[in-house]
């Protein structure tokens, strides 16, 4: 394939910008051998060779030394000459050097995911690992990451070609049946219906998989309820690893919510802390209280905090009305401060007042006795993990990082694929409906005309990829 010669030659920095050791900037198009000379006053470059070397303003002033490394047309990330220029990561070095590349003729800063389109348009890979790439560029998590590769190399494009190759298979029975009618010949479309079910039912998996990963990408949210001076904070504290909430023995300390995302079993979780709930002392209050009340509503898993010291017929009352509002979300209750000594007696209490939470699994735990260790962490999280968040065995199923817009392309292509079963006895009509079957799933790597799609998909990407 001819690669497609752009006009403009492209630079941005691919590291992040911020003072750091190493800055590493790529240049890219039909210039760039040429602006790595003027910026280093060498000659030549020798391809895929680490030049150590000075690079100079237009006044001929040293601005830094670092390494040039030069990749020849077609052997580059994006199938055109590139350039890539690693200097130390000041800041003023970096700006520096745009300066003097931004007054380069033909030479401008890079669009965000212009380096991968200009790779897609010259034939580098499929929008497929592309949109893989860019799932693992922005994974959080170890289980994201692990989902992402799958799509990015190789794993999601070798599924799509074996469904390509069994379609064009029985495309090519299915036209050759309707070729070779007036012969006489008899054709079994035994096997080409089973051939087809087999996609579908592929398809199908791979669609419902992609879409949980989904779900699993966007992460799951907890929120820490309970009556005031419960201990929500210090074990919203504990779970972070971090003292983000303000601790006092006051009542009603914490009048509204705040949240924090970190990876918990390599999961992307967002716990909030929230403002303890019973019947408001002030106004400050009574609106935390009103918000907590909604993220109660808003939130799938919640945990409940009690304490002996937050015991009251009026909590009892307040926290009951919640619960029975409770609408199939998935809740735990944590038991604190077991250090007190009527722990047991208002443990008791609580469970007697409230008779729904001994349906609900629980965990009694004392902070003060386990906060100079990371017991207490481990309990609370293994607690977590086998009661509240949804723990998926990911390394064991065929999980593939499909975006909402692909699964869509893929349910498309099924439902084509069925009705092509459905009118299998119509050959041309069958035919048809697999061609279109063919076209959909062409559309995942990108082989139909679909330049209207190519701003929208890459510009998710970030500016130096």
């Amino acid at each position: 394939m001819k690669n497609h010669i752009f006009k403009e030659t492209i630079f941005a920095l691919s590291t992040p910008y911020g003072e750091s050791a190493l800055a590493v900037i790529r240049i890219s198009g039909k210039d760039s051998k040429k602006v790595g000379m003027i910026l280093t006053n060498k000659k030549n470059f020798i391809s895929r060779k680490v030049y150590y070397c000075s690079f100079f303003s237009r006044n001929k002033f040293v601005i830094d030394r670092g390494l040039v490394i030069f990749f020849r047309s077609p052997y580059s990330y994006t199938g055109e000459d590139m350039l890539e220029i690693h200097s130390h990561g000041s800041v003023a070095v970096i700006k520096k050097l745009f300066k003097e590349l931004s007054s380069l003729k033909n030479c401008r800063f890079a669009q965000p995911g212009e380096f991968s389109k200009r790779g897609y348009i010259n034939g580098k890979n499929d929008l497929i690992h592309y949109k893989g790439l860019s799932s693992l560029i922005s994974s959080d998590t170890e289980k994201q990451r692990a989902v992402s590769v799958r799509q990015a190399f190789g794993e999601a494009q070798s599924k799509c070609l074996y469904w390509r190759k069994i379609i064009q298979n029985c495309l090519a029975s299915l036209d050759a049946s309707i070729d070779f009618a007036e012969e006489g010949e008899v054709f079994d479309f035994k096997g080409v219906i089973k051939d087809i079910k087999k996609v579908i039912t592929n398809a199908k998996k791979v669609s419902e998989l992609s879409q949980n990963y989904q779900n699993l990408h966007d992460g799951q949210k907890l929120l820490i309820f309970g009556p005031p001076n419960s201990g929500k904070s210090t074990i919203y504290n504990i779970i972070c690893q971090e003292d983000k909430a303000i601790i006092s023995a006051i009542k009603g300390t914490t009048t509204d919510y705040q949240s924090t995302s970190i990876g918990i079993f390599g999961l992307k979780t967002t716990v909030t802390d929230s403002a303890g709930v019973r019947k408001a002392m002030n106004i400050i209050e009574k609106k935390g209280i009103t918000k907590t009340l909604k993220l109660i509503n808003n939130h799938q898993r919640l945990i409940l905090v009690l304490s002996p010291d937050s015991f009251s017929k009026a909590n009892c009352s307040y926290l009951k009305s919640i619960l029975k509002n409770l609408n199939g979300q998935k809740i735990i209750v944590i038991f604190n401060k077991k250090d007190l000594r009527n722990f047991a007696e208002c443990k008791n209490k609580w469970q007697e007042e409230l008779i729904d939470l001994k349906k609900i699994k629980s965990l009694s735990i004392s902070c003060k006795e386990n906060k100079s260790n990371n017991n207490i962490l481990t309990n609370i999280i293994n607690f977590l993990q086998k009661h509240l968040i949804s723990i998926d065995t990911m390394a064991n199923e065929d999980y593939y990082s499909f975006e909402q817009e692909q699964i869509e392309i893929i349910a498309t292509m099924t439902r084509n694929l069925e009705l092509c079963l459905y009118n299998i006895n119509e050959i041309e009509i069958a035919s048809d409906y697999l061609l279109r079957a063919l076209s959909d799933l062409d559309s995942l790597f990108g082989k139909n005309n679909i330049e209207d799609r190519l701003e929208v998909i890459f510009r998710n990407f970030c500016i130096g990829k």
